[in-house]
């Protein structure tokens, strides 16, 4: 960037050195806070996206349309118009808006990046590098003392609580105790920031790189490991799998990553009914979560034959649930009664029930969309992106709703995380 851009840059957005310093609090404390995601979205996006006017982008350059933008909206547009039929009809409309604010400020904060200066990108990829350090030390610490930080917050702040007493005990309003389990969302978040960190550790040009960036990927290994998330274990380990791959073949991984998605809203059917038929549901082997989990995706995947088309509406797993007044039938020896949850726990069997035939078709585009976009990333960049995508993807499949505010935002925060260390990268033209 030339000097004349660097001196427009402190005389015109002093304002400037609040990006390393979101960048720095926003890992930290929505690992520690998860609800406080959409929340850091928001801040990181506003400083962004004024430090791009600030250097001279136009309104119009926020919010140009590119394929991937277009796909993820018509999923907000078709979830919003299942208010009609869904058994849910206050939260399709809300679930909707929320994932259309999250995608058009994420678009909007993204196409800011490139415009700032170097120096600029360092600092905050330094500073996320920090932050994401010591979210990884501070969940550390939560496992070790069984909680003492979340239960501390949360007597303190009592909105923090949970709303369901399930995995803590409440004695007179007073947090006594938490369930390791309760620190799942934590843990995901790290493993959310690890792919980040280490790209960005990659754009910094100290003598002892990669032994910072072993240690890196240790410090933030070790929460994942001391957890109970299974989920964030296997992503872990998927998407350490798959960097060298992409390190080798970026193009052929991409490709082939876009085309995974696609064929899991294909296979997730077959595939719940042959692990049910496995009676995997009954496997000693397997923890009770995950036979439970075998359960719902097996009466989940029946559920889907009555409204394949259209769906239940988004969001709306629970609510049919509710409105089916039959008594859940319960086996002898099986974990969990044969019904829904209060969502599949995977987001290709949830696309399926909620939205249907018609609104997996356009999550599949949308997804596809956004995996051969990673191709558009400068070539450093690219296998970091595919290893992160590989976290959501795995963590998606396995574990929660994917209407909970955290999760979309944490994965916007997951894109700007990324494209901050890219644009380092970049050479004569902007990551587009």
């Amino acid at each position: 960037m030339s000097q004349g851009a660097d001196d427009q840059d402190r005389t015109s957005f002093r304002a400037g050195v609040f990006i390393p310093v979101v960048f720095f609090l926003a890992p930290v404390a929505t690992a520690m806070a998860p609800r406080l995601t959409p929340f850091f979205l928001l801040i990181i996006a506003f400083v962004l996206i004024v430090a791009g006017l600030r250097r001279g982008l136009g309104w119009r350059e926020f919010l140009g349309p590119n394929p991937a933008m277009i796909a993820l909206a018509a999923v907000g547009a078709y979830a919003a118009l299942s208010t009609i039929w869904a058994a849910e009809p206050d939260d399709a409309p809300l679930k909707a808006a929320l994932m259309l604010a999250a995608m058009f400020t994420v678009f909007a904060a993204a196409r800011s990046i490139p415009s700032l200066e170097t120096k600029r990108l360092r600092q905050a990829s330094i500073a996320f590098i920090a932050g994401a350090l010591c979210a990884a030390l501070l969940v550390t610490i939560e496992f070790l003392t069984k909680g003492a930080i979340t239960r501390a917050a949360m007597n303190f702040v009592p909105m923090l609580q949970p709303d369901s007493a399930k995995h803590v005990k409440i004695v007179d309003g007073h947090l006594t105790r938490i369930n390791m389990s309760e620190l799942n969302q934590n843990v995901a978040i790290v493993a959310f920031q690890l792919w980040p960190g280490l790209l960005a550790l990659s754009t910094l040009q100290w003598s002892r790189r990669k032994l910072f960036s072993l240690l890196f990927f240790l410090a933030l290994a070790v929460p994942i490991a001391l957890s109970e998330h299974a989920s964030s274990q296997i992503a872990l380990i998927a998407s350490a799998l798959i960097l060298p791959l992409a390190w080798v073949r970026p193009r052929a991984v991409i490709r082939g990553l876009a085309v995974a998605w696609c064929l899991g809203f294909v296979l997730v059917l077959p595939l719940d009914f042959l692990a049910y038929k496995a009676e995997l549901h009954r496997a000693q082997w397997l923890p009770q979560s995950a036979q439970a989990r075998i359960i719902i995706w097996d009466y989940t995947a029946e559920r889907v034959l009555d409204r394949p088309w259209l769906g239940v509406g988004a969001d709306s797993t629970k609510g049919a649930k509710a409105a089916d007044a039959r008594p859940p039938e319960w086996p002898k020896g099986f974990v969990y009664p044969r019904a829904t949850g209060h969502h599949a726990h995977n987001l290709f069997l949830q696309t399926l029930y909620e939205l249907g035939v018609v609104g997996a078709i356009l999550v599949a585009i949308a997804g596809a969309a956004v995996i051969l976009r990673i191709a558009l990333l400068p070539g450093q960049a690219q296998p970091y992106a595919v290893a992160a995508f590989t976290v959501f993807a795995i963590i998606a499949s396995l574990a929660w709703s994917m209407w909970q505010a955290w999760l979309i935002c944490t994965v916007g925060l997951l894109v700007l995380y990324l494209l901050l260390p890219a644009a380092r990268y970049r050479k004569a033209r902007p990551i587009p």
